[in-house]
């Protein structure tokens, strides 16, 4: 469920993200770099035109090659003007460097041995990889990153306070990217809503109205025998309830688990009943995943979860559809855009002058354009405004809650099984695995 590499998905991450790049397999051990130069470079009459009479600091490092690392090939393309843009931003940089910016590609499965094996040689592969979450969390608990807190003012850079909480892990920011672009929430069947007379769940969502009791409603009038209410899988069902009803699975700061809270029950027990007490999610037939995305797109059910990456798929289908929130919970004060995984850029230890480096790539950015291609993607694969509305906003609402990387992925699969089936009540299976879970996130953390 965490590697969502589809095809569509690294197309549009391409256009989007071209800050973060490849990874080199077989360079691993390449030569060491010259020494950088530790003089500020300006022209010699200290003229207007120099990065010291703009209050910035250029160093020139000697022709250093600074490598960018990732599991697909990011190098910026032109033939766009944002892709034009990037192009030339990353030249100038170059330039004002005295570097060689390298995109290498190095396979999911390799990345984080070479990065490893090359960070215990003294001599990181990249001097910046693209990790997600799982990865750098276990990465961090070994001191193999840099946390971004300490080697720059986060009050005076430019990353976006956005993005820095998304790339927080252990309490200090160690992901890094140039723009948001996360989401999570509902597709639904516009036509099947018409037909049953049902209110548009995005004008509910408008009107604050949009909560787990209008879409048990509309899930339960949609149910009828031939068509069910709602898909999913009952460990995105789970999360989900959770997220959106002011709970959480691991509070990152403690390190405790919260899955006991009230709130976090309340959450459990609204999954327990759409599947045990209203039967209004159609069961999968062996697939957790394509199941409930198939059962969507044939028009089986009315409502499933969904990523905006999605969406791509579902041009052809025969009705109407839209995407709104995943409805709010009684405990919860707004919408929000649950997500347990994220992709970003981390510096490893041993790079040379990794503030530098830092500074290198967020000079690369074209800031004043960064989520402009975020909206025009929306605007290309959504069908109609009110779902682009609702993914910008999304950009605003995140809720981040890492606790995949803390190694409790296959006890809470078993207990929201559990809990899905009805083997157990919310609190006999919370209960059952909370003590295991805690175990492991202590063990992770080095208790």
């Amino acid at each position: 469920m965490k590697k969502l590499q589809f095809s569509v998905f690294v197309v549009v991450f391409i256009l989007l993200l071209f800050s973060i790049s490849a990874c080199g397999g077989e360079n691993s051990s390449s030569e060491k770099e010259e020494e950088p130069a530790d003089s500020t470079a300006s022209d010699e009459n200290g003229g207007e035109g120099s990065d010291e009479a703009k209050g910035e600091a250029a160093y020139d490092l000697g022709g250093r090659v600074i490598r960018i690392a990732q599991h697909w090939d990011m190098t910026p393309e032109g033939g766009t003007e944002i892709g034009d843009m990037t192009v030339e931003r990353w030249k100038e940089v170059e330039e004002k460097y005295n570097i060689t910016i390298e995109w290498i590609v190095v396979p999911w499965e390799e990345k984080v041995n070479q990065l490893t094996s090359t960070i215990l040689a003294g001599e990181p592969f990249a001097d910046i990889v693209g990790l997600d979450t799982t990865q750098a969390a276990a990465l961090i608990q070994q001191d193999y990153l840099y946390a971004l807190d300490d080697l720059v003012d986060l009050s005076t850079v430019k990353l976006p306070q956005a993005i820095q909480n998304i790339g927080t892990l252990n309490g200090k920011v160690y992901l890094f990217g140039h723009q948001v672009n996360q989401s999570g929430g509902m597709y639904y069947n516009k036509t099947m809503f018409e037909q049953a007379g049902l209110p548009d769940p995005y004008e509910l969502q408008q009107a604050g109205e949009w909560t787990w009791d209008a879409m048990l409603d509309a899930a339960k009038t949609l149910t009828d025998g031939t068509t069910f209410g709602l898909s999913g899988d009952a460990n995105l069902l789970a999360e989900y309830s959770l997220a959106t009803n002011g709970g959480q699975i691991l509070d990152m700061d403690t390190g405790e688990m919260t899955i006991d809270t009230p709130n976090a029950i309340e959450g459990y027990e609204f999954m327990s009943a759409l599947y045990n007490e209203h039967r209004v999610v159609k069961p999968n037939e062996g697939n957790n995943w394509e199941d409930p995305r198939r059962y969507f797109t044939e028009g089986l059910v009315g409502m499933t979860q969904g990523w905006v990456w999605e969406a791509e798929g579902r041009v052809e289908t025969p009705f109407e559809w839209g995407y709104v929130f995943w409805p709010k919970g009684p405990q919860a004060a707004d919408y929000v855009t649950p997500i347990s995984s994220v992709e970003g850029l981390a510096i490893p230890k041993g790079v040379e002058d990794p503030e530098i480096v830092y500074q290198i790539w967020e000079d690369m950015q074209v800031w004043e354009v960064a989520g402009d291609d975020v909206i025009e993607w929306f605007e290309t694969v959504l069908p109609n405004v009110e779902s682009v509305d609702t993914a910008t906003r999304m950009l605003e609402k995140i809720s981040s809650n890492y606790w995949s990387a803390f190694q409790i992925e296959e006890i809470l699969w078993d207990m929201n099984e559990n809990i899905a089936t009805g083997a157990e009540s919310p609190a006999q299976a919370v209960a059952s695995v909370k003590g295991e879970a805690q175990a492991r996130v202590d063990e992770f953390m080095g208790k």
